[in-house]
């Protein structure tokens, strides 16, 4: 016959580590099937529980308690996912501004895998930018996030104060700025472009320079492109880094 506390505590378990899995980003694309992601959250809950249950607290008693326990182990789940997202979304973001001085934006498409609008640059940067994730072994680094998280933030314990926003607007910032230095070489290169085109109008007002701009802002901008790809190792050696100090703070900030 189990003991109760350990099915309870199991159960908790499998619901952090389901609400980190679906909240982040492999698992976010609407292609997966949910049994997959729930065989997986079960398989990752069932490798973790030993070291969750070496820092168990005293579980809540009553079905209120247990009621606000699970809503607390979503709530740092979904955090924890939501924090590494934000930071792999900095590609996307990077790729969006890309698209809105290259011309692609007015192609924007809807994208099947998220359900949401997104252009088409964003779109191969942030598919190129999983890939690049899974080779530089970043699902392992979540792993670890996530086995650290429940030795750090025992069951039952994260607690919701004011450091917590200032921790998820510090990451966003973050992102933010490593969208700029993602993007800024090409936006450089398309503001001289733009400046050269401008030029030309001035000095030969016969050539229809809103047409031929798209077609050279495309192909200036592919083609700077094209010389910052091999660089994109460097940039997700630095984002590997920024989601474990994130995580870590995010965790430190729960207790």
């Amino acid at each position: 016959m189990p003991d109760i506390s350990q099915v309870m505590a199991f159960f908790l378990v499998f619901l952090r580590a389901a609400a980190f899995m679906i909240s982040g980003p492999l698992f976010g694309f609407r292609g997966i099937p949910p049994l997959f992601k729930v065989g997986f959250s079960l398989a990752l809950a069932v490798v973790l529980f030993p070291t969750a249950a070496a820092n168990l607290a005293t579980l809540p008693g009553g079905v209120w308690g247990f009621g606000l326990a699970v809503i607390s182990e979503i709530g740092v789940g979904l955090m924890l996912g939501t924090t590494v997202t934000i930071i792999l979304n900095s590609i996307r973001m990077a790729g969006q501004m890309i698209d809105m001085q290259i011309g692609y934006s007015m192609a924007s498409l809807v994208d099947p895998m998220n359900g949401s609008q997104n252009t088409l640059l964003a779109q191969y940067l942030y598919l190129l930018s999983l890939i690049l994730f899974l080779m530089l072994d970043g699902h392992y680094t979540l792993i670890m996030g996530l086995a650290k998280s429940y030795q750090l933030v025992p069951l039952s314990a994260a607690a919701l104060n004011g450091s917590v926003p200032l921790v998820l607007i510090k990451t966003f910032s973050g992102a933010f700025t490593i969208a700029l230095q993602v993007s800024a070489p090409v936006l450089a290169v398309l503001l001289v472009s733009d400046l050269a085109l401008g030029f030309l109008s001035r000095t030969t007002p016969q050539i229809n320079v809103f047409l031929t701009g798209f077609l050279v802002k495309i192909v200036v901008g592919i083609l700077t492109l094209s010389f910052l790809i091999p660089l994109l190792g460097t940039v997700f050696h630095s984002l590997i880094n920024m989601i474990e100090r994130d995580l870590y703070s995010l965790m430190r900030a729960l207790i």
